[in-house]
């Protein structure tokens, strides 16, 4: 693994808690993923920092619009974190990029961390309500992340 999920974590938690404590949990996830977003634009190419984005991106799209989001979120993982980053890897065409920062390059670990984002916004969604403080997780797991 080229990066540590503990890395992961720091990212994502040091986003979050920006905005925590003062906003609803769809806004917090938003709030956190532009501005790792941004930190990735401006020249950062951390992959753990790449992986952060997008747990806390997936974790927004699920938190927003709860089973649809997770749904339409594990489609847009499985077309761009697997299948559009392995054609770049054999083939060595380029994925399509979003954003100034580089594409990061294809790893399972990424896509668990995605699905996690999911897991865990369909939990904000059904959980987390009014002025909340939003956790990262230490590392992904198949279940709820408890809040």
């Amino acid at each position: 693994m080229p990066f540590t999920n503990s890395d992961v974590h720091d990212w994502a938690q040091m986003a979050l808690d920006k905005y925590n404590g003062g906003y609803g949990a769809s806004d917090i996830n938003l709030n956190a993923t532009v501005y790792l977003y941004g930190l990735r634009d401006g020249g950062n190419a951390d992959l753990a920092l790449a992986v952060a984005s997008h747990y806390l991106h997936c974790r927004y799209v699920a938190s927003m619009t709860y089973v649809v989001g997770a749904i339409i979120g594990t489609v847009a993982v499985v077309d761009y974190d697997v299948i559009l980053k392995l054609i770049e890897k054999y083939s060595g065409e380029l994925a399509p990029r979003f954003g100034k920062a580089p594409v990061s390059p294809f790893s399972p670990w990424m896509i668990a961390w995605d699905m996690q984002g999911l897991s865990d916004g369909v939990a904000d969604f059904m959980f987390c309500w009014g002025n909340v403080t939003l956790t990262a997780p230490y590392y992904p797991q198949s279940g709820f992340y408890p809040h």
